[in-house]
């Protein structure tokens, strides 16, 4: 969850290491009383839930974390969900936290390796979704995720929801609403942060991406679907393709 990405490249590391807290996390994003933070979180949620026949169908949460989506979204909504999460700490509550529905998995793995962790599993018209931004700070080659999400959703003629922060409304919105997240990502650097390739970077080690209309652009066509909706709201998009 510690490295962000750069267009096609990654931007230059921090020498510092990055730790998630799932408590701060909790208070400072699930609970956050920051407008935008709340529209957007409650949009992914009311975007989730009108997906027709989703009492029909596989969701797939990937980069879970700690299960913020899970209440909204577990069965009976839907017919089973499966959440996939690589760190550690964010595992262990996000495991607690699946145990408490029926038909819903905790895996954890690297989605990059995604088609091979759900090799064995019970998958039906998938609805694969990457929320908040995830793709944005993603550990490793963010476009190997997204291959492998377009190929789970087109072998089993499924879906696949990408929400994540505009690039074009970072020079507006991004040190405002990392300001209130500061518990869970570090006092923000506006020096070190790029405003112009929309790259954020705090003074404890945190990157975050956001993406521009192009990069919204080349993550379609690595997807390989068709695009069937996108929300441009501020200062996020909702990008849902399909492929049946």
């Amino acid at each position: 969850m510690a490295k962000a990405v750069s267009g096609s490249q990654n931007p230059p590391s921090s020498s510092l290491k990055y730790t998630w807290s799932v408590p701060d996390y909790i208070r400072s994003v699930e609970n956050s009383s920051h407008p935008l933070m709340k529209s957007y979180e409650q949009a992914e949620i009311d975007y989730i839930s009108s997906i027709p026949d989703l009492s029909r169908k596989t969701v797939i949460d990937i980069g879970a974390g700690y299960g913020r989506v899970l209440p909204h979204i577990a069965p009976p909504r839907t017919r089973n969900i499966i959440a996939v999460e690589i760190n550690d700490s964010m595992f262990s509550e996000l495991q607690q936290r699946a145990n408490q529905y029926p038909n819903a998995t905790a895996l954890k793995g690297d989605a990059n390796e995604l088609s091979e962790l759900l090799a064995d599993i019970d998958v039906v018209s998938p609805v694969l979704m990457c929320l908040q931004n995830s793709l944005g700070t993603w550990e490793g080659d963010y476009k190997k995720a997204l291959e492998e999400m377009g190929k789970v959703a087109k072998e089993k003629k499924g879906e696949v929801i990408i929400s994540a922060w505009r690039g074009e409304q970072f020079k507006d919105y991004a040190m405002d609403i990392y300001t209130a997240l500061s518990p869970v990502v570090g006092v923000p650097d506006p020096i070190q942060s790029d405003f112009e390739n929309g790259i954020f970077r705090s003074k404890t080690g945190y990157l975050s991406k956001w993406w521009s209309p192009a990069e919204r652009e080349e993550i379609l066509r690595i997807l390989g679907g068709r695009k069937i909706n996108e929300i441009l709201d501020t200062p996020f998009f909702i990008l849902h393709v399909a492929y049946n």
